[in-house]
């Protein structure tokens, strides 16, 4: 089995590939656009809109909290369906 870093090995994969760059980079711009127009962008770690000034770094918006509160939820979901 060749390894995952060795790239795309038929043209099918070469395409997939190439058209998910493309959905990226797309998602991208259209994620600063959609910063340069409100002002807010959705932070990567926690997903919380954060008003911010530049695209460099994100002000103080207890991040950990949200991860923690949103850990707690999806565990909370997977008791339920468990029962």
């Amino acid at each position: 089995m060749p390894p995952v870093t060795a790239g795309p090995r038929t043209d099918d994969e070469r395409m997939w590939l190439e058209k998910a760059a493309a959905l990226r980079a797309e998602a991208d711009k259209l994620e600063e656009l959609d910063w340069q127009r409100t002002g807010r962008i959705p932070c990567s770690d926690c997903g919380t809109l954060v008003r911010t000034e530049t695209l460099e770094t994100l002000p103080s918006h207890n991040c950990t909290a949200h991860q923690r509160a949103r850990r707690e939820r999806e565990s909370a979901g997977d008791r339920a369906t468990d029962k």
